[in-house]
């Protein structure tokens, strides 16, 4: 009798075809937690098993999905993942091949967070070029934080071992839940308002997300930002960022951190005072005692020991210039002289009366100067001017004559 049968690849196969074919394994979204993560570097495949209380699920994601994930997968964590159900064939077991992996729960308020971050960025909250520099020299330090909390007992005493006589202002606000947004923002916007602090620390001791959530609202963000004082951040512990950080003008690992950036050591200020009056000291001592060597040098030369003897030198000297110039403008003045002489026999030897005496007379017809016959008609009174005497005339005949 012959059976029917199918081998052990042909039935994977054929389970492997039916739930690509099923619009639930096809494309699914599962919920469970990671354990068993391993990581490939040669390949760039990560393999890992989704799990929950009632089963397990084994799962792939291949390199070319992975690239884009945010964070780095690690065991316990709650996720979603999304993928397909495939079967792999040579073991007969099926698996999840997943595209996509985003934290469940956490990682929704994470996506939240980073949208938020992107709009606050884009509208210049936290453009650099629009923080403020922390004083160098600070006596007035403001304090945003909760009285109860352990940061504010650890910024005051770091702020008075390095800065005994420092005054601190502690505008007291709720650190956590769902009043403390509002109330930071009020908190620093009163110490605005004082405008007597020089610097302003806001924080709170370290947490889980959830605790530090008041420090990633938009409020706050926005009353760090709007601050004419400058602003440290002093929010969780090192690996802790929140919203406020990227918008106050300077972040601090730790509250005690901002307390040390807030305020100089004062006993280290002393000492550095001391130094450089130390330095200037013999600075001024190197000045005074070139200066009295350079006077020394200014007393041994000869002005000193004759000054009427250098006085006589310069006498002479001005008694030789004085004469000098004496010469020299009379000079000028006969060279002047003889060149006027020049011009004047010059203008003498073109003046009109010079060539009236040699014959010639000028004739006037009214007040014009007659100078051709066309000027003149029979009858026309005119005036001759000799060299010694005026005629008056009257024109009896005119006949007109070519002279060359």
């Amino acid at each position: 009798m012959q059976v029917n049968y199918l081998s052990v690849g042909q039935i994977n196969n054929y389970i492997g075809e039916l739930l690509e074919r099923d619009d639930i394994t096809a494309s699914c979204c599962i919920k469970g937690e990671i354990s068993g993560y391993k990581y490939y570097r040669q390949s760039g495949h990560m393999y890992f098993n989704l799990q929950d209380e009632n089963g397990s699920l084994n799962c792939v994601m291949f390199k070319s999905s992975n690239r884009s994930l945010r964070f780095k997968p690690q065991d316990g964590m709650e996720v979603l993942a999304y993928g397909r159900i495939s079967v792999f064939t040579k073991q007969g077991r099926y698996q999840l091949n997943a595209w996509a992996l985003e934290l469940f729960g956490q990682g929704e308020l994470l996506q939240h967070l980073e949208k938020l971050k992107a709009l606050l960025a884009q509208q210049g909250y936290f453009d650099p070029d629009k923080k403020k520099s922390i004083p160098k020299l600070v006596n007035c330090v403001g304090i945003v934080t909760s009285r109860e909390g352990a940061a504010l007992r650890d910024m005051l005493r770091i702020l008075k071992q390095r800065h005994p006589k420092v005054k601190v202002i502690i505008a007291h606000s709720a650190v956590q839940g769902i009043d403390a947004p509002s109330e930071i923002a009020a908190a620093v916007k009163m110490l605005n308002r004082q405008n007597e602090a020089e610097v302003i620390l806001v924080g709170r001791g370290g947490g889980s997300l959830e605790d530090l959530m008041a420090f990633n609202h938009e409020e706050v963000v926005q009353a760090i930002y709007e601050s004419k004082i400058p602003i440290i951040s002093a929010v969780g512990h090192e690996v802790d960022f929140t919203l406020a950080d990227f918008a106050a003008d300077e972040r601090a690992a730790t509250p005690t951190q901002a307390a040390q950036m807030a305020v100089p050591d004062s006993v280290m200020l002393e000492e550095d005072i001391l130094e450089y009056k130390k330095r200037m000291t013999r600075v001024m001592e190197r000045m005074i005692t070139g200066r009295r060597q350079w006077l020394d040098h200014l007393l041994t030369r000869g002005v000193w020991r004759d000054p009427l003897g250098i006085t006589n030198i310069y006498q002479k000297k001005v008694l030789g210039t004085e004469e000098k110039m004496l010469r020299a403008m009379s000079e000028m003045i006969r060279s002047g002289r003889f060149s006027l002489m020049i011009q004047v026999n010059k203008l003498d030897y073109l003046s009109p009366l010079k060539t009236m005496r040699r014959g010639y007379a000028l004739v006037e017809k009214g007040r014009d100067l007659v100078v051709s016959g066309e000027q003149v008609e029979i009858k026309d009174r005119l005036n001759i001017m000799l060299s010694d005497a005026d005629l008056q005339v009257e024109v009896m005949e005119k006949e007109e004559v070519k002279r060359w």
